[in-house]
């Protein structure tokens, strides 16, 4: 038997699949069982996604301004309240047979959703990798367990339980943490950098959703959530779902669930888990696409597809969330946005696809070739370990003398050595020996790193970076100050590396103190 703590859950952490599988459950029973006859699955999933898609844009826009939904806060529980009262009205016999009420309550609901689900993503993406993908792969299991409960009840107490849902995901989730104002690190790191060579103001709407998540990504999403949809709504009706989703047929969450636990205990530090569930995405959708064209559309199929691809997408934005300055509930609303259009295009070209099924054959090949394509091509599975970070983190240890030097200079401060030297530096001839004096050499003589920069050709943005990196700050820190992916930090010190001739920090540090008279 595997101790959790080995791959990375403190057992507080448990309840954390129950959280999350109370969330799936509840979008699962709303959205794909005819259980409380709500109406057809592209009417059902528009009238609760287009109120989910307006929160999440209006999350992103005015990210400064909203309430924290950073753990359980009054703004949170007051959500996860109105989310319940939505779902007792969409799905309770009384007031569900009113196509207003019961549209209202899916609308209502759907609103609220969102915001219980950001602050149970920004927990999620505060744990570790692998207990990010252990968590989230139980959730699995417990979702379709809960669904096939609720599902096999009365109609009245199918209302209750799937009211309760929300309920119970708000009470285990965590409280705010204190000093939790971490929650706008990206901002406050970008506000309070140091050694930053510039005034910077903070990031703007197209900064914020440039550096959430890679365009690639979001196609792949969308391209995943597409297939899903169109084969859910191209599926025959189901009559009574929960005796077409049988018991035995639980047991292929459970296979899912002990893959991922699998895949989260023998991972490994050089791979990378975000591009590899990313990759894993793509093969899913692939798997759905196959199934149906082997087995036919089964309600068992439509199920489990739904659960394990909102699974997979959770531990993919909630990997990618640790990787880049914005915070985290933005990364799932922009994530959750190309989910959507994936959703709403699948759905609405069904009843096309259905009348031309070869058509649908065709356009998803071609779609699921261009979401491998996509997954492989962004970025390296394999971590480079030239980057790695000081205190064990991803990247070179600096060692002996380099390492000192680098942490003898906090708050990018270029030391003692260095400051003595300012105005002694780089002296430039023009071609007939005599001395350049104008407004550039004055001012790298009075800033190294500006001389370094101009005498190896690197960019204002390369600047920048070496700045940071010359002076010990590693690459998380970098992200933040510059606003920029942990990839985009990798590509500038690889060119910056490439135009020094230099291989690590340590190499760069002695070139850099070497050109400046500081050895």
């Amino acid at each position: 038997m595997i101790d959790v703590r080995t791959i990375g859950v403190a057992p507080a952490q448990l309840r954390f699949a129950l959280g999350y599988a109370c969330l799936c459950a509840w979008a699962v029973v709303l959205l794909l069982s005819p259980a409380f006859g709500l109406p057809g699955a592209v009417h059902a999933a528009a009238s609760s996604m287009l109120p989910g898609l307006v929160a999440c844009l209006a999350s992103i826009v005015g990210s400064r301004r909203l309430p924290s939904v950073v753990g359980r806060t009054p703004f949170v529980t007051a959500s996860a309240l109105f989310m319940a009262a939505g779902t007792f009205v969409c799905t309770f016999p009384a007031t569900a047979g009113f196509p207003a009420m019961r549209i209202a309550g899916l609308a209502f609901s759907g609103f609220f959703a969102i915001i219980l689900i950001m602050s149970w993503f920004d927990a999620y993406a505060r744990m570790g990798s692998r207990a990010i993908i252990v968590l989230a792969g139980c959730a699995a299991s417990v979702a379709a367990l809960l669904c096939w409960a609720i599902l096999a009840c009365p109609a009245r107490a199918a209302s209750g339980l799937a009211t309760l849902l929300p309920l119970v995901s708000l009470a285990v989730l965590p409280r705010t943490r204190k000093g939790a104002d971490d929650a706008a690190g990206g901002r406050k790191a970008i506000e309070h950098a140091a050694c930053a060579p510039a005034e910077r103001t903070a990031p703007g709407l197209l900064d914020i959703m440039a550096a959430a998540v890679p365009l690639r990504t979001l196609v792949g999403l969308a391209i995943t959530f597409f297939i899903v949809s169109s084969i859910g709504s191209l599926a025959p009706e189901f009559g009574l779902f929960s005796t077409a989703v049988s018991p035995v047929s639980l047991l292929i969450p459970l296979g899912v669930t002990a893959f991922f636990v699998a895949s989260a205990f023998f991972l490994r530090g050089r791979i990378d888990p975000s591009a590899l569930y990313k990759v894993l995405l793509s093969a899913f959708a692939a798997g759905v696409f196959l199934l149906m064209l082997s087995i036919g559309i089964s309600a068992a199929l439509v199920f489990y597809a739904n659960i394990v691809s909102e699974a997979l997408t959770w531990m993919v934005l909630a990997l990618w969330a640790k990787k880049t300055p914005v915070e985290a509930h933005l990364v799932f609303a922009i994530g959750w946005i190309a989910e959507c259009v994936g959703n709403t295009l699948g759905q609405s070209l069904a009843p096309l696809f259905a009348t031309h099924i070869e058509a649908f054959y065709v356009v998803s090949i071609m779609l699921i070739l261009i979401a491998v394509g996509f997954a492989f091509s962004e970025g390296r599975v394999v971590l480079e370990i030239d980057f790695e970070e000081n205190g064990g983190e991803e990247g070179t240890q600096l060692d002996g003398t380099a390492q000192n030097r680098a942490h003898a200079r906090p708050n990018g401060s270029l030391g003692a050595n260095a400051e003595e030297s300012r105005g002694a530096s780089v002296s430039r001839t023009a071609p007939n020996g005599a001395s350049v004096d104008d407004a550039d050499a004055t001012a790298e003589k009075a800033d190294p790193i500006a001389a370094f920069a101009s005498a190896h050709d690197l960019s204002p943005r390369e600047r920048e970076v070496a700045a940071l990196w010359l002076t010990g700050h590693g690459l998380k820190y970098i992200e933040n100050a510059l606003f920029i992916s942990e990839a985009t930090v990798k590509t500038h010190l690889r060119n910056i590396y490439r135009k020094c001739d230099t291989h690590n920090r340590a190499e760069i540090i002695a070139l850099f103190e070497q050109e400046n008279g500081l050895a």
